[in-house]
Parts: C-alpha cells; sequence; structure tokens
C-alpha cells in the first residue's frame, strides 16, 4: 500500500457498492411507511439517521480505496466484511423508525453493531497504508485514531438509561466530529493520496446506483397497485413520472463535468463530497415518495396535499443539490443561472398549490374526476420540473459551465 495508481473504478468497488442498494432501498420503504402512518417527523428523523450512517460509511471507505485500494487479498476480505456490517445496519433499521415513531432515539444496538462492523476494518486498512507508505504516515495514522475513538462514541450512545434527548445530542455531535475530523486530518498532516477523477467516479456511480432504487420503487408500487386495482390512469401516471423524474435526475446530475474540475482543482473535492451526504438521502427519498404517492391512491387514506409533498419535496431538494454541485465544483457565480433555478422549481411550486387549493386535509378519492384530475396534474408537473432542468443546463447551463471553467484556467 503505497499509494494507488490512479483508475477507473473495480468490480470489487461496485460490488461492494450493491449492498447500499438494499439499505437506501429498506430506509426508503420505512420513510414511505412512516409518512403514511402521519408519523412525518419521527420518520425524517430517523431517516437523516440511518442516510448519514450508510453513506458516511461508505464514503470513508471509498475515500480509502480511491488512495489504497490495491485489491489484493486482505483488501479484498476487509471490504466483504463491510457489506455485512451494511445488511446488519439494514436489519436495524425497521427497530429504529418504530422507536422514533415512540418517542425514542432512532439508535439502536443492531444499527452500532452493523456500524462499527462498516468501520473497524477501515482501522486496520488505514494502520497497514501508515506501515507502508511512510510519506503519509502520519495522515494514515491519525485516520486510524479518529475511526477508533468515533466507534467508541458510537456504542456509548447504545448504553441503557440514557434520555433520548441525550443521546440524539449525542449522535448530532458525533456526525458533526465525523464531518470535521478529516478535512483537520489533511490539512494539519497533509493529503492522503486519493485520486480526485476515481473520487469523481465513485460519487457518480453510487448516484446512479441510487437513481436506480427510484425505478425499483416506481416499478414495485405500481406493481403492487395494478395487482389490487388493475390498471387506472393513476398507475399509469405513477409509472411514467417515476421514469421521468429519474431519467431527469440522472441527466441533470452528470451534465456537471465533476471529473473534469476535481482533477484540475483536487481541493474541492471536500465541500462537493460533503453535499453528497444529503443528496443521496434525497434520491432515494424520492423512491419513497413514489411509494407514498402509490399507498396513498391504493388505500385512499392521504390527502392530494400530502401525497404531493411527499413527492415534490426531495425532488426540490436534488434540483437545489444539483446547482449546489455546480457552484461549489465552478466556484462561479451567474446571475443567469438564477432564471434558469427559479424556472426549475416553478413547476414544483404549483403542483403544491393546486394540491392545497384543491383539499389539503381529506384523503384523495380517484372516484372523484376533480381529485383524479388533480392528482395527474400535480404529478405531471413534479416531472415537469426535473424536464425543465435538463432542457436549462443543455441550452443554457452548459455552455455557462464551460466559460466559467476557462475563466478559472486563466493565469
Amino acid at each position: 500500500m503505497s499509494g494507488r495508481v490512479p483508475g477507473s473504478v473495480t468490480p470489487l468497488e461496485l460490488f461492494y457498492d450493491l449492498t447500499y442498494v438494499i439499505a437506501f432501498a429498506v430506509a426508503a420503504d420505512e420513510l414511505a411507511h412512516a409518512i403514511t402512518e402521519g408519523e412525518v417527523g419521527a420518520g425524517l428523523g430517523a431517516y437523516a439517521f440511518a442516510i448519514f450512517g450508510v453513506t458516511w460509511a461508505w464514503l470513508n471507505f471509498t475515500w480509502f480505496s480511491s488512495a489504497y485500494g490495491n485489491d489484493d487479498a486482505l483488501f479484498r476480505v476487509a471490504t466483504v466484511v463491510q457489506m455485512v456490517g451494511v445488511v446488519i445496519f439494514s436489519f436495524g433499521l425497521p427497530v429504529s423508525f418504530a422507536d422514533t415513531a415512540h418517542g425514542g432515539s432512532p439508535n439502536n444496538a443492531l444499527l452500532v453493531v452493523g456500524y462499527v462492523i462498516m468501520r473497524v476494518p477501515l482501522v486496520v486498512l488505514w494502520l497497514r497504508a501508515a506501515r507502508e507508505d511512510p510519506e503519509h504516515r502520519r495522515t494514515s495514522t491519525a485516520y486510524a485514531v479518529t475511526i477508533s475513538v468515533a466507534q467508541v462514541g458510537w456504542v456509548l450512545t447504545t448504553l441503557p438509561g440514557l434520555p433520548t434527548g441525550a443521546t440524539i445530542a449525542a449522535l448530532v455531535l458525533l456526525a458533526a466530529a465525523e464531518l470535521v475530523a478529516p478535512v483537520v486530518i489533511e490539512r494539519r498532516f497533509g493529503r492522503a493520496p486519493w485520486d480526485p477523477g476515481h473520487i469523481a467516479e465513485r460519487f457518480g456511480l453510487l448516484t446512479l446506483i441510487t437513481l436506480g432504487e427510484v425505478v425499483a420503487a416506481t416499478v414495485a408500487a405500481v406493481g403492487v397497485l395494478v395487482r389490487d386495482t388493475g390498471w387506472s390512469v393513476a398507475a399509469v401516471v405513477i409509472a411514467a413520472s417515476g421514469l421521468v423524474i429519474a431519467a431527469g435526475l440522472w441527466w441533470a446530475y452528470y451534465l456537471v463535468p465533476a471529473r473534469t474540475i476535481l482533477t484540475r482543482w483536487p481541493t474541492r473535492t471536500f465541500p462537493w463530497r460533503h453535499a453528497h451526504l444529503p443528496l443521496f438521502g434525497a434520491v432515494a427519498a424520492v423512491g419513497a415518495g413514489l411509494r407514498v404517492a402509490a399507498d396513498g391512491v391504493e388505500h385512499e387514506v392521504l390527502s392530494l396535499l400530502q401525497i404531493t409533498l411527499a413527492l415534490a419535496v426531495p425532488v426540490a431538494i436534488v434540483i437545489v443539490l444539483v446547482f449546489l454541485l455546480w457552484s461549489l465544483l465552478v466556484r462561479s457565480f451567474d446571475l443567469t443561472h438564477l432564471p434558469l433555478f427559479v424556472g426549475t422549481l416553478v413547476p414544483i411550486a404549483a403542483a403544491v398549490v393546486i394540491a392545497a387549493v384543491v383539499d389539503p386535509h381529506t384523503p384523495i378519492h380517484l372516484a372523484d374526476g376533480a381529485n383524479l384530475a388533480a392528482l395527474v396534474t400535480v404529478i405531471a408537473l413534479v416531472s415537469l420540473s426535473c424536464v425543465v432542468e435538463v432542457v436549462g443546463h443543455e441550452k443554457v447551463g452548459y455552455s455557462h459551465t464551460l466559460r466559467a471553467v476557462k475563466r478559472n484556467l486563466r493565469p
């Protein structure tokens, strides 16, 4: 482990990422169930905790593998062990959501066991890198120590008798410390030999996998709806909208030339990578919103406004974060982007307004023609926002990106 030769993603890394499809799907399912049951606040809290745990462990593995992933037997075994941790963590998610719904902490012993298994192999790998790469020994050792201390903290949050408020405060402090630690380590001891081009590819692929979860959620939700009630206008609209949203978000994300920019300016990687933590959660939540839409239509227990918000909010967050990623990478403020940004969000705002005007409280009944027309309209409007995002970036935004990058390249 003397520093990885820059290159593309390995089959082992792709195999590792597959476990995250499971984790994202379980978290999205639990969020959808919580929203359907009216436990929105508790569900969002448990979901945020779940997404942080999963994505932060993934990010740490990616950081190490980009620097020292030599794909030998020890590295492979350590990676598979981490995959086991992801699966165990996923088993703890239903308990986390249930406890949170009853006023408890989102943390539980099963989650922590899974999380520790996801992290401890990295301690061994960082120590190995410290031994075999003297040039970056202090950085690697600092990572190993920081991860070890963090795991002790996570274990302590599961001690019996701790008040829920104190536990949640401790979890927030631990998460904040974990986010700050890598920045401090690499500023103080020097950068680990990670490859910014590889980092960009890895983050892009996990975004792609998460978008695949949106497609899977669409198929699953519509499949259940069709099986129980047969094909209907609502089922067709949900299926078509799910695919349009997934394709639009994929298109918009890859319009930002992350690999090119990060390879040229590696220091921009830290803020860019941190912005992906909410992005992964928001993309997976789009799948949850589609499940909520199907459940609301099938069981007629949710109002049109609740269905609209469940889908519109995560889509809006993803769109905002795509613009944020652009700004973090390009480091340029372009006033002409503001009309594009506003124009992208207008269909979403219109969908929410329509849903609020139709009836914000009464459960939706598709036998009512007005309700059916309103449902089709609001879901189509949310999908339209993704289309506006893509067309706007293709016609306007991308040329601005090229101009901004050229300005940065000037001496």
